[in-house]
């Protein structure tokens, strides 16, 4: 499978930074921006109150890896500046991606 990696497949493709993506959990209207994927896994990754991405994603599997997103605006300067959130990556869902997915590829 050309481009993807053991934590992903058709259903949960790789996140760039930059992709739209959508909590599967929640009925907003403004996507997440994507601003980082570490390398971490959700009960390896602590939060600022020391509790795992795990920890508060219980129905997700806690080797999913991390991935950190804003709720960026229109009118967002200063996307350092912008809260961010850490989730395991099933429970995102891709809207729009900024990178060609066959890029790389060979």
């Amino acid at each position: 499978m050309a481009g993807k990696t053991p934590d992903t497949d058709d259903e949960h493709p790789q996140f760039h930074v930059g992709d739209h993506v959508h909590d599967r959990e929640q009925d907003r209207d403004a996507p997440l921006v994507v601003v980082a994927t570490p390398a971490a896994r959700a009960d390896e990754y602590q939060c600022n109150d020391a509790a795992t991405v795990a920890e508060y994603n219980e129905d997700y599997p806690a080797d999913d890896r991390v991935v950190e997103a804003v709720f960026a605006r229109r009118t967002t300067v200063d996307i350092d500046r912008v809260q961010r959130y850490a989730y395991p990556r099933s429970r995102l869902q891709l809207e729009t991606s900024v990178h060609d997915q066959a890029e790389g590829e060979d």
